[in-house]
């Protein structure tokens, strides 16, 4: 009975670190990569209310170290690295579910001015 009980944590484990490595950032490319899709970090943005809609999951700090800080546009293109033009209609680039707790994929810190981008 022990070593199945063994066996069985040892997989929930392996199983949960595989998990927390499945979300990768490119910093170069400014992508993050889960479950084997890559998403942009940059375009046009949509929030989602289920995780089952979406792409990655994302946690909003107002201070301390961030992922990335991203700038809302309200209108024109968002082609830099850390731009979100959000839109609540259609295809978007980026399907994000918020959370103010537990486990994200990305930390994001939302600025009005100012450079954005990865850190």
């Amino acid at each position: 009975m022990k070593r199945i009980v063994t066996i069985l944590l040892l997989a929930l484990a392996t199983a949960t670190f595989t998990f927390a490595d499945d979300v990768k950032i490119d910093r170069s490319n400014c992508t993050i990569t889960k479950d084997g899709k890559t998403y942009p970090l940059y375009g046009e943005v949509k929030f989602v209310d289920t995780y089952g809609l979406a792409d990655i999951v994302v946690k909003v700090v107002e201070y301390g170290p961030c992922d990335i800080i991203v700038k809302k546009l309200d209108q024109g293109s968002a082609t830099s690295c850390g731009e979100w033009r959000i839109i609540e209609n259609g295809s978007a680039d980026l399907n994000v579910k918020i959370v103010t707790s537990g486990t994200a994929d990305i930390t994001v810190k939302f600025i009005k001015e100012g450079p954005c981008g990865l850190h």
